[in-house]
């Protein structure tokens, strides 16, 4: 299956869930109003009848207000026999930003430390640090020098670089869809390499700031 079969799947299988969706929104709003705490965020996990692909609905409100027009983001958990993969969707722009298994294999051994949950947990662990806030950059040759050095072995070109709450994650553009190969700690990083992260860093420390201030609820 390629990516672009996975894009056109994942889209026409999400027309789908539209109702299970709707419901979601008027949860959400009665959560929203009775949160004393914001922003707000709440996540709900959806699976389509006939494909049973798993999508997880995230919706923010920064505040009481923004209940009728919340943020809503939806991932796609499904399977492969290689294993595990999430996909973002990006309904208005028709992009899809895949993180296949060896991102969670990864994930698992840099960032998580623990062999113990599934990857589905894992997944979702991921998702619950990492829903809303992320910055990216295109790629230049110190950022690929990095990936080279951490990914060795897949000897892949990257497009871009991008800043979560847990660390750097580097990618590879493909149309409309959007791959994220690996992910590294800060703390993987020599003083002199961490200084080729400084400004995407920076953008991304200032754009959290500008969406939550406060930590959310939730």
């Amino acid at each position: 299956m390629t990516l672009s079969e996975i894009h056109k799947e994942l889209f026409d299988d999400l027309r789908t869930l539209e109702s299970k969706i709707d419901f979601c929104h008027k949860d959400f709003k009665r959560k929203v109003l009775k949160a004393s705490r914001y922003p707000f965020a709440h996540s709900y996990d959806c699976r389509t009848r006939l494909k049973k692909n798993l999508f997880v609905v995230n919706l923010y409100a920064s505040k009481r207000s923004d209940r009728e027009k919340p943020l809503i983001g939806i991932c796609g958990i499904y399977n492969r026999p290689e294993g595990n993969y999430l996909a973002a969707l990006a309904l208005e722009k028709n992009m899809t930003t895949i993180y296949p298994p060896h991102f969670f294999k990864r994930y698992r051994e840099r960032i998580v430390k623990d062999m113990k949950p599934s990857n589905e947990d894992i997944i979702k662990h991921y998702l619950n640090r990492n829903s809303w806030g992320i910055v990216a950059a295109p790629s230049d040759a110190k950022y690929q020098g990095v990936y080279n050095i951490f990914e060795a072995e897949l000897k892949d070109n990257i497009s871009f670089v991008c800043v979560n709450s847990e660390g750097f994650c580097f990618g590879e553009k493909q149309g409309n869809i959007n791959v994220i190969k690996t992910i590294i700690s800060e703390d993987m990083l020599f003083e002199n390499q961490k200084e080729v992260f400084s400004k995407v860093k920076e953008d991304f420390e200032l754009s959290n700031k500008n969406m939550f201030g406060t930590k959310y609820s939730g």
